[in-house]
């Protein structure tokens, strides 16, 4: 049955080759896609069924599978119309993504307006690949998955399965394990000119992962450990390649830029030029969500009004442990969420006979030392309720994972951050005012400063080097089922 279903395929490739590309054309693709460009003019030469076929074989470097059902529809009518009627559905792979977000991630609230709304009709032979994200990090993630595939097909030429490397070899393909290493996230550096103690340092860590005998040494057993990890990198690779395809083509400049699974925020003012800042995200029970806002204005030393989420949860419980938190804490208690509800003194409140459900109160903190909101918040409206502030607890900062918060997003050095984007409207006089007042004051920006809040759990870091790092949400989980 399997032989008859390959001689199947072969027969419909070689009719494929045979009516749109010949075997040598075919042979040498482009390692990098032809290039597509949106065009009015109906005159624009449009490219022909071989470039459209060469610039579909490169998917793979996107992370993309065309269905196979689509090349067999091709072996079956290489017609041009048909041709450029996959080559299309192609396009708008590269354009918008192959899955729906709102099945896959439908938490995921970033607007994308497609680039190629009348794509049969206008493209152009010589742009092709203008189509795909402009986004710098996504060319990062086209290298590594690259370099991934070259490590699969050659790994058992450069690593034999008889060979085995223990402290003090040397061997040519050791530079090559270096990489390797470094590119799958295990070593930041390694020594080039033998098999190290850090090497086995790094290896064992592996081993243990899959459960071998970490012994150090690099035999054949750790070999495939290795194949095994770079297939799950490809995996995560694909899977945020995809959420990339989702985000605006290009982001405009400056902006601030919430990685939720990076734990930070960085101030970015152009291609490789940012400002990364710790901070602290949701936690998983209260996610920080995906979306896009604007930051309007700073408030400094502001009231905390706290969400009925919060304070009919955590701080109930707290005051029902100890009545004299609230009062202790800075918090004053209202009879209800209604404008002008009175006023209420919280020794008198019997907070034992509430719950989460029957909580009625508005809760709202006054600036201080222990205001959960430090002494800046950065202004962004939205539907959450969800903005960047400073926080009473810097020592948490010094986490690796930092998922404390009930959904927004504190700040390590927030002042830094505001005097930056203080600067890049020419507002750099306010700066000093705002660290050094006592009272609650609001500053509105000369110009809304573009705020996204993603979700990436592989991502560049300043070198260009893509990190990895754990789905702290399990948002990937659907999405690494279907890629």
């Amino acid at each position: 049955m399997r032989s008859s279903l390959l001689l199947l395929s072969s027969c419909l490739v070689v009719s494929l080759f045979t009516h749109a590309v010949s075997a040598e054309e075919w042979l040498s693709v482009p390692s990098e896609p032809a290039a597509v460009q949106i065009k009015t003019e109906n005159h624009s030469e449009a490219p022909s069924s071989q470039q459209l076929i060469s610039w579909m074989s490169t998917a793979p470097q996107h992370g993309i599978d065309i269905p196979q059902s689509r090349w067999l529809q091709l072996a079956t009518d290489p017609s041009e119309q048909n041709v450029r009627k996959v080559a299309s559905e192609f396009a708008a792979y590269l354009d918008t993504g192959r899955l729906d977000r709102r099945v896959y991630q439908p938490g995921w609230r970033i607007a994308d307006r497609p680039a190629l709304p009348v794509l049969q009709e206008h493209m152009d032979s010589n742009s092709l690949d203008l189509i795909e994200p402009e986004l710098p990090q996504y060319s990062l993630f086209k290298k590594t998955l690259q370099r991934f595939y070259a490590r699969l097909e050659k790994t058992g030429e450069h690593f034999p399965a008889d060979m085995v490397l223990e402290e003090g070899d040397r061997h040519p393909s050791i530079l090559i394990l270096n990489q390797w290493l470094i590119d799958l996230d295990l070593a930041d550096r390694l020594p080039a000119g033998q098999y190290s103690r850090a090497h086995m340092g790094v290896v064992k860590k592996l081993q243990k992962q899959y459960r071998i005998l970490a012994d150090g040494h690099f035999g054949q057993r750790t070999r495939q450990a290795m194949v095994a990890l770079t297939l799950e990198r490809i995996k995560v690779l694909k899977v945020n390649m995809e959420r990339m395809r989702w985000m605006p083509r290009s982001l405009p400049y400056p902006h601030v830029l919430v990685d939720i699974a990076g734990f930070n925020v960085a101030w970015v003012t152009g291609n490789g030029r940012q400002t990364v800042y710790k901070a602290i995200v949701g936690k998983p029970s209260k996610q920080t969500p995906v979306f896009q806002e604007s930051i309007e204005s700073i408030t400094v030393n502001p009231f905390w009004r706290v969400p009925s989420s919060i304070s009919s949860t955590s701080l109930l419980r707290k005051a029902k442990k100890d009545p004299s938190f609230l009062k202790r804490e800075g918090f004053s208690v209202y009879a209800s969420w209604k404008s002008g509800a009175r006023k209420l003194d919280p020794d008198t409140i019997n907070w034992k006979k509430y719950s989460r459900r029957s909580f009625p109160y508005r809760l709202e903190q006054k600036p201080g030392k222990v205001n959960r909101l430090g002494k800046y918040k950065l202004d962004s409206p939205n539907a959450y309720s969800i903005y960047l502030h400073d926080t009473d607890k810097p020592e948490l900062f010094k986490r690796s994972v930092r998922t404390f918060s009930s959904g927004c997003t504190r700040v390590e050095n927030i002042d830094h951050l505001i005097g930056n984007i203080l600067r890049s409207q020419g507002m750099g006089n306010e700066v000093r005012a705002l660290r050094t007042t006592q009272e609650t004051d609001k500053l509105k920006l000369r110009k809304p400063v573009p705020l996204y809040f993603v979700y990436f759990t592989a991502w560049p870091d300043s070198s260009g080097r893509v990190r990895f790092r754990k789905d702290v949400y399990k948002l990937d989980d659907a999405l690494l089922a279907k890629l």
